[in-house]
């Protein structure tokens, strides 16, 4: 579950205030943002100034990626690019990290035909990218560049996606899309741990490409128009990321978002922003009848799954609902009573970009 701790990080790091007891974190935590803002400087320095350099890969890369920490929806929009540049006649592979991973070293999650490994060992993310992209091989390691030499070597792709790449500043991209969440798009403004940015907010001049996500035009168009005076110089794409599908795990049928309306479900989800899985699920209709959050990431075990299922039954619930991410966190395995229900997003670009590479392009 989601300690007392991690929730008032999360104020500190989104409201400008400072309500208790958060007011003796939110010193330590602007002091701790302070040298972390020096180190992150300090970092791009060492590339700007030539003292190390970003080392090239065969073919072209294109880095999607975050400036602040988690929820932007980036890994459903990777899959979504995947499928668009390999509907193109591209062949592409993914780069990730892997966070969360056991594995050391470059890690084959999938050669584009069948996965090889559990989320355990290779990471939620990364796992769930392999089902989701047949034809499309995925690989993890810390060391994006000798993972690209493998992809390279082996699976002979001529675009790379580097899946939470922008802080990669070891390997050379034709291209940085990051991604910010519409309804949010920059927290307080603040360095970790004071708020969510990963590094400076000038950093952002480095991207050609922003992509505002989770956007819905009623809601979002002020800070849309804002994003464009304070950022002129880059191009800033909307995306949508709604639900629309649940799938059955034990009878493997999938229904619409909708048919969700009505149904008492307990729900559970270990996000960066989990409360937004229980909002979607209201507005779709759902009845909740209790949300169980877990940190983004999180390791489920036996006496979770044992524990949230006792849960449901006394609750007198009809199933339980998580997320893909959950679900692929949990092996795609579920054996327990009542039947779990797993909520499915999809990512749409209202705004189109060409990329020119020579004498072609790519389009999203």
């Amino acid at each position: 579950m989601i300690h007392w701790w991690q929730q008032t990080f999360a104020r500190l790091q989104h409201e400008p205030g400072s309500p208790p007891p958060g007011i003796f974190l939110q010193g330590l935590a602007t002091a701790l943002a302070k040298g972390y803002g020096w180190v992150a400087r300090g970092r791009r320095w060492l590339y700007d100034t030539g003292w190390r350099q970003a080392r090239r890969l065969p073919g072209r890369v294109i880095s999607i990626g975050n400036l602040t920490v988690g929820g932007t929806g980036k890994t459903p929009l990777v899959a979504y690019l995947a499928r668009r540049f390999q509907d193109q006649g591209r062949r592409v592979a993914i780069l990730s990290r892997g966070y969360g991973s056991q594995a050391r070293g470059v890690l084959v999650v999938s050669d584009g035909q069948q996965r090889y490994c559990q989320p355990i060992r290779c990471g939620d993310e990364p796992y769930w990218l392999a089902g989701q992209l047949p034809g499309i091989p995925v690989l993890t390691g810390t060391d994006r560049y000798t993972a690209g030499l493998l992809a390279a070597e082996r699976f002979h792709p001529d675009l790379m996606l580097l899946d939470d790449g922008f802080q990669h500043c070891q390997l050379h991209r034709d291209l940085d899309l990051v991604l910010l969440d519409a309804a949010c798009p920059l927290g307080n403004g603040q360095l970790l741990p004071r708020g969510p940015l990963r590094e400076p907010l000038s950093t952002l001049r480095r991207s050609l490409v922003l992509v505002l996500t989770r956007y819905q035009e009623a809601q979002h168009l002020e800070q849309y128009q804002s994003l464009q005076a304070a950022f002129p110089e880059q191009t800033i794409l909307r995306a949508s990321l709604h639900p629309s599908r649940v799938l059955s795990p034990c009878s493997g049928e999938i229904a619409s978002a909708e048919s969700l309306r009505g149904q008492r479900l307990l729900a559970f989800a270990g996000l960066a922003h989990p409360w937004r899985f229980a909002a979607d699920l209201q507005e779709l209709g759902a009845k909740v009848v209790e949300f169980h959050p877990f940190p983004d990431h999180y390791a489920y075990d036996i006496t979770d799954l044992v524990r949230l299922a006792g849960r449901s039954r006394q609750l007198e619930a009809q199933g339980l609902i998580t997320t893909e991410k959950d679900w692929a966190r949990l092996g795609e395995r579920w054996e327990l009573e009542p039947p779990l229900l797993v909520l499915g997003l999809e990512v749409e670009l209202l705004d189109k970009y060409t990329m020119r590479l020579g004498e072609s392009s790519l389009e999203f």
